[in-house]
């Protein structure tokens, strides 16, 4: 998550038909998702799989409703 870290896995075991999902929403393409996407893996940034958690998060804690769909429209996301 650091500048200069290694990566979680070497990425180099895993099949270009392995679906790599990141969870850092540091930045949009993380260094993992980029050797992932190189090895032609299909890939899912961290706010991505975010916008997936959040509806079931409201409807846990009561908080009404929303789609993934409409809270990728108002979220204003910056790297």
């Amino acid at each position: 998550m650091k500048e200069g870290d290694p990566l979680p896995f070497d990425v180099e075991r895993i099949a270009p038909s392995t679906f790599v999902g990141e969870v850092v929403m540091k930045q949009e393409i993380t260094p993992l998702l980029a050797a992932a996407r190189a090895r032609g893996c299909a890939v899912q940034p961290g706010t991505d799989m975010l916008f997936e958690m959040i509806p079931a998060y409201l409807e846990f804690f009561g908080f009404g409703t929303a789609t993934p769909e409409q809270l990728r429209a108002v979220a204003r996301i910056t790297y």
